[in-house]
């Protein structure tokens, strides 16, 4: 597929419209941003025009949704509309938020749509394929080939927007060049177009921690998330006297997903040992759930039968089962003194 590019780096500015500017003392030339941002026909613009149905919604707050199958393997968000997000790598909740990333969108036919990378607001890159449509229009950056024998298509055009660390400087590749620019001029020079300038926001967040007797299920309200979207001047605009954008024109936000992440399950419900429980997800005083026979104990309010007792074979305390109960067996298959033995240990005597 042939896809559009918008790239930011360092190199010689081509656009007729923004004259060079040197920096007085140092000597690093820059475009002029502000024709870059209020030209109607700017490659970034022009790009978001003929891509904006690709891969998103154009419309804020309103992204293809989805979500991962578990909270441990975070590499396929599956949306509800049709088509994947594929993250490669995986996301890894023990780095939240991520600094960096890497994904691509599949349609409901399994065809790469789109490629994307992130590691800052004014660090990314978007990377439309064609489609079939592009080839039938005879595109000209689409083959007339088609899609190759692995269905995939050539790429209609990639925009890639590049700020060096600790630096105000931005670089946009778009399909008419490479342009430099020093970001804060459009703050400071043309603050009617600041809105407009490239930029892409990542949000967020691991999940917040259901109260400990939640249940295996948590309620609403405890997943996660993580959304990608990207700032562009506005598809419908009106141009001033000079045929720039008119001044305050707003920038569309599409967003190209929100994928949900399952929340963690609570804390009396994980399988795990936490904290004060006195086995896993029972005893203790974080949990309302008491523990079976043979399970640890530390007081006889933590056991089901209400008995805590050391064990002779351990030295350790457990739970032990009432005399002249069947005992459920502990965890080593030995049955309790005075009832019938657990599954996988011997009766005991029955209560003299």
């Amino acid at each position: 597929m042939r896809r559009y590019v918008l790239l930011a780096a360092a190199v010689a500015p081509i656009l007729a419209v923004t004259a060079a500017v040197t920096v007085p003392g140092c000597g690093e030339e820059f475009e002029n941003i502000c024709a870059f941002l209020g030209d109607p026909n700017s490659c970034y613009r022009t790009f978001h025009v003929e891509t904006e149905a690709r891969c998103a919604v154009p419309r804020e707050g309103d992204a293809p949704t989805g979500k991962f199958a578990s909270r441990e393997t975070l590499d396929v968000c599956f949306l509800t509309s049709g088509g994947q997000v594929v993250f490669d790598p995986p996301l890894d909740l023990a780095a939240f938020p991520p600094k960096s990333l890497s994904f691509k969108r599949l349609d409901a036919q399994a065809q790469e749509c789109g490629s994307f990378t992130f590691s800052g607001d004014f660090n990314y890159s978007v990377s439309i394929a064609c489609n079939q449509d592009d080839v039938d229009a005879g595109v000209e950056s689409c083959p007339d080939a088609g899609p190759a024998e692995d269905g995939t298509f050539a790429v209609r055009g990639t925009v890639t927007v590049t700020t060096p660390e600790n630096r105000d400087t931005l670089d946009v590749s778009c399909a008419d060049g490479t342009h430099h620019f020093n970001r804060i001029d459009a703050e400071k020079k043309c603050p009617e177009y600041a809105q407009l300038l490239p930029r892409a926001v990542l949000r967020t967040s691991p999940g917040n921690q259901p109260p400990p007797d939640a249940g295996p299920q948590a309620p609403d309200g405890f997943a996660g998330f993580i959304s990608f979207s990207v700032h562009y001047p506005h598809r419908d605009v009106t141009l001033n006297a000079e045929g720039q954008l008119d001044a305050g024109t707003p920038a569309e936000v599409v967003e190209y997903f929100y994928c949900e992440i399952p929340p963690p399950p609570a804390l009396c419900f994980n399988g795990v040992k936490d904290g004060p429980e006195t086995d896993i997800d029972c005893g203790g005083a974080l949990c309302d759930r008491d523990c079976g026979d043979g399970q640890s104990c530390v007081t006889e309010d933590d056991c089901t039968s209400g008995i805590c007792e050391v064990d002779p074979s351990t030295g350790f305390k457990t739970c032990q089962a009432a005399e002249g109960e069947g005992g459920a067996g502990g965890t080593d298959g030995t049955g309790s003194a005075g009832g019938t033995g657990g599954a996988g240990g011997a009766g005991g005597t029955g209560g003299q």
